[in-house]
């Protein structure tokens, strides 16, 4: 099964609030709370329940920065926090037969509530880190993304579905593009070197996207007119896709895994480069912001 599965944005955002939610528990475990989360522990574990709370928060802090941050293998930790809390699940289970007053939970009522709460959280991390997703549909997710770059698959700007494969043992830039955007006067710099290096096994692959602000509208075949007479491209281009959400591209999906992002590896905006070495290793990830001349002496040191 794949450790990363395209999310939505409300997804993303309940991780993120999952997440802090955790490392706030974990904090309370060692501070303020630890004397209620003692109360929660069960009689019958053969350690001494401050022992227990002590580990109990050390694997919350870590489950917690895990949500945040470990992007790249987010559907098993979308597991691993949900049998976590299996696991705690006794506690809560022994507060209320216990009528243990904790959390200012002193009736039970209250305390059944929070009982019936804890499949509510096993279901939010799952569904908010897409091990939901990956655990219904296993056998599509084990092979929806290729794990090699050149066992990837595109449709060029014409239609022509064309394999990555095509490209072994060149050094590859890959960008996302937007002929109406404000940095499309990067098409030229992408072309000058496409140009200046393309005899050294150096190829640019554009891959048109209308996903940030509809900066590119047209068809694919306005898409081609326009980058050729605006902006002299000749390099490769690839039929319009989406580059996050749902519906990414496996060629994204592919890079984003590899070469995540400031705390989402979503793209930010058009032009975001990503340099592939000659066999098929992505390298670094460019900001959309970087111009094409900042990225040569990268470039230069592959070739």
């Amino acid at each position: 099964m794949r450790s990363f599965i395209e999310t939505s944005l409300p997804q993303k955002i309940a991780r993120l609030l999952l997440g802090a939610f955790m490392v706030t528990a974990a904090i309370g475990h060692f501070t303020i709370q630890r004397q209620e989360f003692q109360a929660q522990v069960p009689d019958w574990i053969p350690l001494s329940k401050d022992l227990v709370v002590i580990l109990s928060g050390m694997v919350e802090l870590i489950l917690g920065l895990s949500m945040i941050f470990w992007k790249r293998k987010m559907v098993w930790v979308g597991i691993a926090l949900a049998v976590f809390y299996l696991l705690i699940f006794p506690g809560n289970i022994a507060q209320y037969l216990n009528h243990t007053n904790a959390f200012g939970l002193d009736t039970d009522r209250a305390r059944l509530i929070r009982l019936l709460f804890q499949p509510v959280l096993i279901l939010w991390a799952l569904w908010s880190t897409g091990a939901l997703k990956a655990l219904r549909s296993r056998n599509k997710y084990v092979s929806a993304i290729p794990t090699n770059f050149y066992d990837l698959e595109a449709k060029d700007i014409r239609g022509n579905l064309v394999s990555l494969n095509d490209f072994k043992g060149k050094t590859i830039l890959i960008v996302n593009t937007a002929t109406k955007c404000g940095l499309a006067p990067q098409f030229e710099g992408l072309e000058t070197l496409y140009q200046t290096y393309k005899d050294q096994n150096f190829v640019v692959l554009g891959f048109p996207s209308n996903q940030f602000a509809h900066q590119e509208p047209g068809d694919d075949e306005a898409v081609a007119q326009s980058c050729a007479i605006n902006f002299g491209v000749t390099f490769p281009l690839f039929s319009k896709i989406d580059v996050n959400g749902p519906d990414t591209h496996p060629v994204f999906q592919f890079l984003k895994q590899e070469l995540g992002g400031f705390l989402s590896d979503d793209l930010k905006w058009n032009f975001t480069k990503f340099l592939i070495d000659k066999n098929g290793n992505p390298i670094k990830r460019f900001a959309p912001t970087t111009k094409p001349d900042q990225i040569e002496s990268h470039i230069q040191k592959i070739l």
